[in-house]
């Protein structure tokens, strides 16, 4: 058939057509030498903020299920309301640990970015792990607390990279059908 590295194949199955070269396995047994394809799609500024409001969804509902738990064993309601107000402190925190355990797991994804199909990842397109995902969200504090002029380096750039991301020499990247 004389293919190449460059020759596009569709499995049956498949979202999109890859490359020869992309799918390891064929590679070998075809003769191609097989290459990782650089990431090519990059998540857009406004997908990325709606992942924010789902994942602070999700800690707002963990919030609330430690706090129904609290109302049930707690006795003086003065006393609850007081604490369930300061416990809504604990909303960006659960955020901060959703962020840092699902970016750094095997889906490279809070459960915003697992919702709208995006990922984060290293610059050549591999999962970071939990150290490069907690440094990642360490510094996506200093785009918060600069009031969002971190964030506005992703609309200069071609590959939507914010400050934090450039930090951590990370991406957040869609798959190409996305």
């Amino acid at each position: 058939m004389h293919l190449t590295g460059t020759d596009f194949i569709k499995e049956e199955g498949w979202d999109d057509y890859k490359e020869l070269r992309e799918i390891p396995d064929l590679s070998v047994e075809l003769g191609v030498l097989y290459e990782r394809t650089l990431p090519q799609y990059y998540a857009t500024l406004d997908i990325r903020l709606l992942a924010a409001a789902i994942d602070y969804f999700f800690a707002f509902a963990i919030y609330c299920m430690i706090a129904f738990a609290y109302l049930m064993l707690a006795s003086e309601k003065l006393e609850q309301g007081q604490l369930l107000l300061f416990g809504l402190i604990l909303v960006p925190v659960l955020k901060f640990m959703l962020n840092v355990l699902g970016e750094g797991s095997a889906k490279n994804a809070s459960p915003g970015k697992l919702l709208l199909q995006i990922k984060v990842t290293d610059t050549r397109g591999n999962p970071i792990g939990f150290g490069r995902a907690l440094w990642r969200n360490v510094a996506k504090l200093t785009c918060i607390l600069t009031l969002g002029v971190g964030y506005l380096a992703g609309f200069l750039d071609r590959k939507q990279q914010c400050f934090h991301d450039k930090l951590a020499k990370t991406l957040v990247i869609k798959g190409r059908l996305i």
